[in-house]
C-alpha cells in the first residue's frame, strides 16, 4: 500500500468487528471507529495527503539503504545511543503535534521479535527477516497485541481452570499451528492489516503450549475484534467540542478472541520455546517503556502549555499557589524528559545483535514517576482552572446563535474574549473529564502498572558497587 485510499480501502476485508453488540460492515465509515483510521493513515501513508502535512511528515521517514523504499524511522534498529535519542525526539514531537500519544506499538514489537529470533537462529530467523521485508516493501500497519486476558491473577498461565485465559497453541499441524485465546486492551486492532502476537509475561517449564509468538492478518478466519466503547466521542463529535479530533488522534482499544485461529509456520516466530519467550516479553516491555515516556514526555510538555495559557486567560498567573501549580507541571515533564535521555545515553548494546536497549534503570524510572504523579499533574490543572473544568456550557450551546453571545459575553477572562475562553476549557474538560478517565487508567496502566516498574527496578538494579563500598567501610571482606 502506498496512499491513504489503498490504506482505507483495505480495511474492507470482510473483518469481524463488533461496536456495542453490533457487527460493523466498514470501519472507515462508522461514525464512530472512523476515527482511528484517519489518524493511522494520516502518518503512515501520508504520500497522498496536502503537501503541507507531507512535508512535517517526511521526518518521520527514511530510505531503506537495502530495499530503496521510504520506511518509518519508528522500524529503524537503534545501534547507538544517537539512535534511541532521535526515537525520543520523534515520538515526544510527534505527540505533541497531535496532542495524543504517537506511540509506535508494533514497531516496537517487530524489535523485541527480532532481536529474538536472532538468539533462537534458525528457520525462525529467517521467518522474521521476511516478515520484515514484507513490512519494509508493502507497510501494513500494525497492531502489537501482548496483554492476555489472566483470569485469576493467582496463578500462572498453566494454573488457570480455563487454559484459554493466555492465548495458547491448541494444535500442530504440517503446515502450521492452531491458536486459542484471547488478548485485552490492544489498541487500534480493528484498524491494523496484521496483528501481531507475543507472550505477555515470562514463562517457565510446563508452559510452552502459551510459549508462542506470531502474525496473523487481521481479517484471519475465527479472530473477533471487539470494541471498547468510545465514551469521549459518543455524546457528541465536532472539533470544538473534542479538539483533539482536528489532528485526527484518536485510538480505540479492542479485545481479539483468537477462536481456534490457524497460523502458517511462515508466520510462527517463537514456538514452545519458554527461555525466548520469555525474551520477548521482557524485551518488548523494555523498548516500549522507553517509547511510554518518550510520548509522556510530549503529553505532559503539552499539558504545561494549557496549565499556563489557563493561568493567563483566569488573571490568577501571579498567585503563588496558580505558580506552584505550573511548576507541578513543569516537574511532571523535566523527570520524565530527563529519564528518558539517561536511557539512551547510558544504553546498553545487546551483544548478538548489536540493537542498543534503553537502560532498563532510567527507562523504569521514568515509567514509575509517570505514573505515580498523574494525578498530581492533573490535580494542578483542576486547581488552575477551577470548577468550569467540567461544568461548562456544550459545543451545541456555542453553535446556538443566541447561546453563543451570551457565552462570548459571560466566559470571557482576563484580557481574552469569552470564545477563547471557552475553546480552552473544552480542552481542559478533554484532558480531566471526557478522554481524561480514559488517559488516567493509560497512564497507571499502559507499558505495564506501577508495581511493574517497581519490580523491574529491584530486579535489574545493580546493587554490587553500593554493598561493595558499605563493606569496605566496615571492614568485611
Amino acid at each position: 500500500m502506498k496512499t491513504y485510499e489503498e490504506y482505507l480501502e483495505s480495511l474492507k476485508d470482510g473483518r469481524e468487528v463488533y461496536y456495542r453488540g453490533k457487527r460493523v460492515d466498514d470501519v472507515t465509515t462508522h461514525p464512530i471507529l472512523k476515527y482511528t483510521p484517519m489518524f493511522l493513515g494520516s502518518y503512515e501513508y501520508h504520500h497522498s495527503l496536502d503537501e503541507k502535512l507531507r512535508d512535517e511528515l517526511d521526518e518521520l521517514f527514511f530510505i531503506h539503504p537495502e530495499f530503496g523504499v521510504k520506511v518509518s524511522k519508528f522500524y529503524r534498529i537503534p545501534r547507538s545511543s544517537s539512535d534511541l535519542l532521535e526515537h525520543f525526539e520523534l515520538v515526544s514531537k510527534f505527540t505533541m503535534r497531535y496532542e495524543y500519544n504517537v506511540s509506535p506499538v508494533g514497531s516496537d514489537m517487530v524489535k523485541a521479535l527480532t532481536l529474538t529470533a536472532s538468539y533462537i537462529g534458525g528457520d525462525y530467523a529467517k521467518r522474521m527477516d521476511s516478515f520484515a521485508e514484507y513490512l519494509t516493501r508493502e507497510a501494513p500497519v500494525l497492531a502489537a497485541a501482548q496483554i492476555d486476558v489472566k483470569g485469576d491473577r493467582s496463578l500462572r498461565p498453566s494454573e488457570q481452570k480455563d487454559l484459554d485465559l493466555y492465548v495458547r497453541v491448541v494444535d500442530e499441524k504440517p503446515d502450521g499451528i492452531v491458536v486459542r485465546g484471547a488478548k485485552a486492551n490492544i489498541s487500534w486492532a480493528y484498524a491494523a492489516n496484521e496483528i501481531v502476537v507475543t507472550p505477555s509475561r515470562a514463562m517457565r517449564k510446563g508452559e510452552e503450549e502459551f510459549a508462542v509468538a506470531f502474525a496473523t492478518p487481521a481479517n484471519a478466519k475465527n479472530i473477533r475484534l471487539i470494541c471498547r466503547p468510545c465514551l469521549e466521542l459518543e455524546p457528541v463529535q465536532n472539533e470544538l467540542e473534542n479538539p483533539r479530533l482536528k489532528s485526527g488522534g484518536h485510538f480505540c482499544e479492542n479485545t481479539i478472541i483468537f477462536d481456534n485461529v490457524f497460523i502458517p509456520w511462515e508466520r510462527v516466530f517463537v514456538y514452545k520455546n519458554t527461555a525466548e519467550a520469555s525474551r520477548v516479553a521482557l524485551t518488548f516491555a523494555l523498548i516500549h517503556r522507553f517509547t511510554s515516556v518518550s510520548y509522556r514526555t510530549g503529553l505532559s510538555n503539552f499539558v504545561i502549555g494549557v496549565g499556563k495559557l489557563m493561568a493567563e486567560y483566569n488573571g490568577v498567573q501571579n498567585a503563588p499557589h496558580i505558580q506552584r501549580d505550573i511548576v507541578d507541571l513543569i516537574d511532571y515533564h523535566e523527570m520524565q524528559k530527563a529519564c528518558a535521555k539517561m536511557a539512551a545515553y547510558e544504553c546498553i548494546i545487546d551483544p548478538k545483535t548489536g540493537m542498543a536497549l534503553p537502560n532498563p534503570i532510567y527507562t523504569n524510572l521514568g515509567k514509575l514517576y509517570s505514573n505515580t504523579y498523574h494525578f498530581k499533574a492533573k490535580q494542578a490543572l483542576i486547581d488552575i482552572t477551577g470548577g468550569i473544568a467540567i461544568t461548562a456550557p456544550s459545543s451545541e450551546d456555542y453553535l446556538n446563535n443566541k447561546l453563543r453571545k451570551d457565552i462570548d459575553k459571560y466566559l470571557a477572562g482576563h484580557g481574552v474574549s469569552g470564545t477563547d475562553r471557552f475553546k480552552l476549557i473544552l480542552l481542559v474538560r478533554e484532558l480531566v473529564g471526557l478522554w481524561g478517565g480514559l488517559e488516567a487508567v493509560d497512564s497507571i496502566h499502559a507499558e505495564g502498572s506501577i508495581w511493574a516498574s517497581i519490580m523491574e527496578l529491584y530486579r535489574s538494579y545493580n546493587y554490587d558497587k553500593v554493598t561493595r563500598a558499605v563493606k569496605e567501610h566496615i571492614g568485611i571482606a
